[in-house]
Formats: structure tokens, sequence, C-alpha cells
């Protein structure tokens, strides 16, 4: 019973989404998952490159994909690492893009030490999740605020035309709000209007069989 626990374990372990590799407390890879073994080629690694006992502190930045994080690779990416393998550290979770295939794709890479006890570090266990359809969405969200600005307090407008007072000129309501917020004004007439500037077409405001053309 304990050995097929044991099997299905080892087997949930490919089936999971993120790529994982389990590094020994040598700094060599011990083992990888499925799904790491299918996005590595994507990163630009071979397909038949052979992942177990390679030292993984001494691969080139182009395993992680072609970016130009190359100095943030060298001095904090593999630093951070290093950190959570000797059990200075206990997790490290950090966010890059990279070239994936000719787009730009986010990365979420997270570590954690695997120990035996506090003073006894027995290696680490590395995952890597592709999380671009979510940084799109909040790279979008971010822009859409960025866009929108609360106007607080009292805005000086026009008791005739109804422009409002910048710092520097008087700018229509219209194109004042469109500046600040993400909204876009389309134009109609209201009836109360059409009465005053249209006089003679009016009538038909109070035509039903007018009203039900509409």
């Amino acid at each position: 019973m304990r050995q097929s626990l044991s099997t299905s374990w080892n087997c949930a372990i490919h089936f999971l989404k993120p790529g994982l590799m389990i590094i020994r407390p040598d700094g060599t890879i011990d083992q990888i998952n499925d799904s790491w073994r299918l996005m590595a080629p994507k990163y630009g690694a071979s397909p038949n490159f052979e992942w177990p006992g390679t030292p993984f502190f001494e691969m080139p930045p182009q395993f992680f994909g072609k970016s130009s994080f190359g100095e943030f690779y060298k001095t904090i990416y593999l630093t951070s690492l290093k950190d959570v393998l000797t059990g200075k550290n206990s997790s490290y979770t950090v966010e890059y893009s990279i070239d994936w295939s000719g787009r730009i794709a986010w990365i979420l890479c997270e570590a954690y030490s695997l120990t035996i006890d506090k003073n006894n570090p027995h290696g680490m266990i590395v995952s890597f999740s592709d999380i671009t359809r979510y940084k799109q969405k909040e790279i979008r969200l971010e822009r859409a605020l960025a866009q929108t600005c609360s106007l607080h307090g009292h805005v000086p407008i026009c008791a005739v035309c109804k422009h409002v007072r910048t710092a520097k000129v008087w700018e229509p309501v219209e194109s004042y709000l469109e500046s600040r917020m993400p909204i876009e004004f389309t134009h109609d007439i209201c009836p109360s209007c059409i009465k005053r500037l249209y006089p003679k077409y009016s009538y038909a405001l109070e035509d039903p069989h007018f009203s039900s053309e509409e």
C-alpha cells in the first residue's frame, strides 16, 4: 500500500503544470518533472539535454530564457537561489520577463529549501510557472488605472459655456473628463434642446406614432 501511494505521488509530480527541479546540496540537478522537460525547449534548451547531474549554478542565462536579464541573473537570481540552497533563506520568489519563442513571456520562479532540520539543508526545489496571461491582465489594469484620475474637491466650471478651468486654459468638459478618465463621449440631443433649438420639429416629440417608429 505504501509503495502504491509513493508511486501515485511520483506520478502526480509530473502532472503538475509548473516545471519542477530538485537541486542537490552540491548544486547539481537531481530530478526534473515532465512539465519542465516540455518547457525547457521554449527557453532555448535542447530537447535532448541531460538535466540530471548538471551543475545548476554554472548554467548560462539562456537556459532560462533569451532575455536581457544577464546582470540580474548573475548578481541577484543565482545569489538568492544559493542562499536558499544553503539554508540561509528558506524561500525565494521572483517574477521576470523573457523572450520566449519570439514573444514576451512572464515567469514566476519559486524556490524552497529542503531541510532535515534547521541546521542541515538537504537541497532545494525550484518551480517555474508561466504567468504571462495573468501578468498581461495586471499590466492592462495598471495602464487603465494610470489613465484614471480621481476628481477631488472643487472643479471650476463656467456657468454659461460649461468649460472647465485648468491650470492654463478653459477646456470643454468632454475633453477634460476624457483626458482624465477611461471614458469616451457619444453625442445626442435631448428633448429639451430639440424644443429650444428646433421648435418647428418639436411637435414630433409629442406624436405617439413618431415615438413608436423610433
